[in-house]
């Protein structure tokens, strides 16, 4: 066989393995994560929010990871705010809960509103236990369409409450979820809204 051929179809199978690790293997993790922009993870001051009553200290946040879906939001400013496992995602930890922030893919063929009641919730109420939806509503969030879903489900028996907010944007639409034990639902309920009605695309 020619030289150069071999030496082509080696090289083909050396870059379709590597192709392969970083798609589906164990590099997969690393290249996602190699978009992860460190502005993103930058808090910035924010003004006092008054929440029943109170100035509540809030941080604002600009995610820069995927060009066609920065986003800004603000959550308190004591709750612990990392990177999610994808670029343009975060891990959300307070004193009641948790909770991510992440960018959701809407296929062509589908609305936001109907992707959430045909897939997004039946793959919730297989996974968790005991789900029960307490409600549902459409909204609108700095001029995007939006829907809020709030449910009840039990993990390794704590009764939980999460509230999830998806925001239709113009490539990717984003999802808010914040879990907290059901009994503290109505006391940080407040909190929730805030941090979900500051979300705001970058990229318009």
């Amino acid at each position: 066989m020619n030289k150069k051929i071999v030496i082509f179809i080696l090289f083909t199978i050396v870059a379709l393995v590597v192709l392969a690790l970083f798609s589906f293997g164990p590099l997969a993790g690393k290249r996602k994560s190699a978009a992860i922009n460190p502005v993103s993870q930058k808090p910035q001051g924010a003004e006092p929010i008054p929440i029943n009553n109170q100035p509540v200290q809030f941080n604002d946040y600009i995610n820069k990871d995927i060009k066609e879906n920065y986003y800004a939001f603000t959550v308190p400013r004591d709750w612990q705010v990392r990177s999610g496992q994808n670029a343009g995602s975060y891990v959300l930890t307070f004193p009641e809960g948790n909770g991510t922030i992440e960018l959701l893919d809407v296929p062509d063929n589908s609305t936001l509103e109907l992707f959430i009641l045909s897939q997004r919730e039946p793959l919730l109420k297989k996974s968790l236990g005991d789900y029960v939806r307490k409600d549902y509503k459409k909204l609108t969030v700095n001029n995007n369409e939006a829907y809020e879903l709030t449910f009840n489900s039990t993990d390794h028996g704590q009764f939980l409450t999460t509230s999830k907010t998806y925001i239709a944007g113009l490539d990717n639409a984003a999802v808010i979820t914040l879990n907290v034990k059901r009994d503290k639902f109505v006391l940080v309920s407040p909190v929730f809204i805030a941090a979900a009605s500051s979300f705001a695309w970058k990229n318009k």
